[in-house]
């Protein structure tokens, strides 16, 4: 696929359909690896000669600019496939922290832009300037989205505790995070679809053994509620807390639908994904760039999400039949998958 034109049934090319893609390219400064190599020539090369072509807005994460020309070549490529439009991280200048990594492309129009940095996170992630980029994109004319995308704290544990400082910095960005959504949206008529993609560091998915599979995480059914503006309980945080405290409510809640959860019935791997054989045994699908840490998280954590979602209104809609996980693996490669985590995916349909 190429320019937003796909056939239709009759055959016919139809310019009705863009698609999308959020993706954690794991491209992060020199000198930085989990194993032997992180071999980042090679995975750019090759996503630029294959992957750039199949898809009309990227969002990437961990694409850091700093200390490397990989993102200033990653954009100059992109104009080349057609890609004139574009938004990143800011540069840092004079400034410890790395850039924030974000890079989001497009075929069509930004018509309207913004940027948010979030404040410094712990462990690691202090060290980078995290936040989200904001793009009102025009698709066609009068067809219109609101695109966020972000890249949040992380966690160094698959299902660390409400309370652990990592996840309430999280939910601290999830806050702000949703404050920004309002603020560059207060003017957006019902038919643009405001959409939220990343990767959000929430595990949503139940501890592989728990007996709910299909079920929801705690910290992801707080992330949604956060985003909703119907906040969460103090007291989850706090003990001591009032019973009816909450924190990080909004007073205009709206719905959030998940569109990959909705796809698949339940919260896919994005991360540390596993083969079982038939005997029970649990491999690691990739190890090549994957830390040993995380070679079995078997965890969700890259979202696509409808804010304030009523599709009936919308002249852009979410194909929730052709979003999926995209593994991005390779043949005859050093490595066997373009990032330690699977890229997401989903068609916008113009009315």
């Amino acid at each position: 696929m190429s320019n937003a034109h796909i056939n239709d049934e009759n055959g016919t090319q139809s310019k009705n359909e863009s698609r999308l893609l959020a993706y954690n390219f794991f491209m992060r400064p020199p000198l930085i690896k989990n194993n032997l190599s992180d071999y980042k020539e090679f995975r750019l090369e090759y996503f630029i000669k294959n992957v750039l072509k199949e898809y009309d807005i990227i969002c990437l994460e961990e694409m850091f600019q700093f200390g490397s020309s990989r993102r200033t070549r990653l954009l100059e490529a992109a104009c080349e496939k057609g890609f004139n439009y574009f938004l990143t991280s800011p540069r840092t200048v004079f400034n410890l922290a790395i850039d924030g990594g974000l890079v989001m492309l497009s075929r069509f129009p930004i018509k309207e832009k913004d940027i948010l940095i979030y404040p410094s996170g712990v462990h690691s992630d202090r060290f980078s300037n995290k936040g989200a980029l904001y793009a009102k994109i025009e698709l066609a004319q009068n067809n219109v989205i609101h695109l966020f995308m972000t890249h949040t704290q992380a966690s160094y544990v698959s299902a660390p505790p409400l309370t652990d400082k990592s996840v309430l910095v999280r939910q601290e960005q999830l806050s702000l995070l949703r404050k920004f959504i309002d603020k560059c949206t207060l003017n957006a008529l019902p038919e643009e679809p405001i959409i939220l993609v990343g990767d959000l560091n929430v595990n949503s998915r139940p501890q592989p053994d728990s007996s709910n599979v299909n079920g929801d995480s705690d910290e992801y059914s707080n992330m949604i509620k956060i985003l909703s503006g119907e906040g969460i309980e103090a007291n989850q945080i706090d003990a001591s807390a009032s019973p009816d405290k909450r924190l990080y409510n909004n007073s205009k809640i709206v719905s959030v639908k998940d569109i990959l959860k909705e796809r698949y019935g339940h919260h896919p791997i994005s991360f540390g994904d596993v083969i079982v054989a038939d005997d029970g045994t649990v491999i690691p699908r990739e190890t090549v760039l994957t830390g040993k840490d995380d070679l079995f998280a078997q965890v969700s954590l890259d979202y696509i999400l409808l804010v304030g979602a009523d599709q009936s209104k919308q002249r852009v809609s979410i194909d929730v039949q052709k979003t999926r996980i995209e593994e991005f693996f390779v043949n005859d490669a050093p490595v066997t998958q373009l990032s330690d985590h699977y890229g997401v995916t989903t068609y916008l349909v113009s009315s």
